[in-house]
């Protein structure tokens, strides 16, 4: 650190003896942005001298991402996974059973342990169960918050060919969402607001995973009534991992590069979004990534990382027809402007649900 101060002093004293400019009026000039640009070279370095030290939140991102506006499973693995049923299969000897129920498992219950292994997702205790080959197993779970135990013998289901539970399970915290883009290296963002609890609080992200997911319906939406869009997980295959859980969205990364990775799109800088027409991509019940034109209304200038940065509005009629705006599982969905990434939509107005907010992908790209 002594000598990364040391090397600074020394660039500044050879500037200052070159150019035989004082230190402090290059620094007023670069926060009074005066009319007097003669010594602009000068502070444009000192000031990109300075970022190599301490960073800089304004600067510039000069990057090409792929394109997201598919729907994702997203989960954040807890402390266990509550089941929620109890289903009967036809095994292998065409009789119906349900080892879950057997084994004297009731709803409500959290699992928290199978043959040894934590529970932190509903994926885990469904791959456990698919390796068993039909082998007993040791159980362990939460009955009103008392630790019980108990054996399960996994059946093989004659129609999806695997072992199986017998029952359906929820994660500590699971949901649909809007993928927004997908770096070169693999990482992603989604959401552009954070995963919740029913108290309105961040969920820790010990870790998470990412799912196919595909859309089965729409509850439009209305004045005073948020919409959805309802969909299904595709548990058989984990695609990625979650790692970070913020203000800003839902980060992680794919195992390999999605097959829908096919365009690559510029990042725009806050100073290029500007008020008016755009386009938001997202995937409806058609399960196909679509374009549908909206406007954005206002503009917030912002120096620093922020959420809510734009006010949008939808003017696409088909999309209003459909969903009559905003609904709850396009967060993420990406706003393009002028051939540029600018954004992600965030939340709806209540009240007006053609309405909404963006965040910059800018602030998105920081995590």
């Amino acid at each position: 650190m002594k000598k990364s101060i040391l090397l600074l002093y020394v660039v500044i004293f050879l500037l200052q003896a070159m150019l035989c400019v004082p230190l402090v009026y290059a620094e007023a000039e670069t926060v009074t942005a005066s009319a007097n640009t003669s010594n602009q070279g000068v502070e444009d370095f000192i000031d990109d001298f300075g970022d190599l030290f301490v960073g800089s939140s304004a600067s510039k991102i000069d990057e090409e991402v792929y394109l997201g506006g598919y729907p994702l499973g997203i989960t954040i693995d807890g402390d266990g996974v509550t089941v929620i049923g109890l289903n009967e299969f036809i095994t292998q000897d065409g009789s119906l059973c349900c080892p879950a129920m057997l084994a004297g498992i009731e709803i409500n219950d959290v699992i928290v342990e199978l043959n040894g292994r934590k529970i932190y997702g509903s994926a885990k205790l469904s791959e456990i169960a698919a390796q068993s080959q039909g082998r007993e197993l040791s159980l362990k779970y939460l009955r009103e918050g008392v630790l019980k135990e108990t054996t399960i013998t996994p059946q093989k289901d004659l129609t999806a060919g695997q072992y199986r539970l017998g029952l359906w399970t929820r994660d500590s915290s699971s949901g649909i969402g809007t993928l927004t883009y997908v770096r070169k290296n693999l990482k992603f963002g989604s959401l552009g607001h954070p995963i919740t609890d029913a108290k309105g609080t961040v969920i820790a992200c010990k870790n998470g995973g990412v799912f196919g997911c595909t859309i089965d319906g729409i509850e439009k939406g209305q004045k005073g009534a948020a919409g959805e869009l309802k969909g299904s997980f595709c548990f058989d295959k984990r695609n990625g991992n979650i790692y970070a859980n913020n203000k800003f969205g839902a980060f992680g990364s794919f195992n390999s590069l999605p097959q829908f990775c096919s365009e690559l799109i510029p990042v725009a800088d806050i100073n290029e979004i500007k008020p008016g027409k755009a386009q938001i991509y997202c995937t409806l019940d058609d399960n196909e990534r679509r374009c549908f034109d909206i406007e954005i209304v206002k503009v917030t200038p912002q120096t620093s990382r922020d959420d809510k940065g734009m006010i949008i509005h939808v003017t696409d009629k088909e999309l209003l027809a459909k969903t009559g705006g905003i609904v709850q599982g396009m967060s993420g969905s990406p706003i393009v402007q002028n051939g540029k990434l600018v954004g992600a939509v965030t939340h709806v107005f209540v009240n007006d649900p053609t309405r909404g907010y963006g965040i910059y992908a800018k602030w998105m790209l920081t995590n």
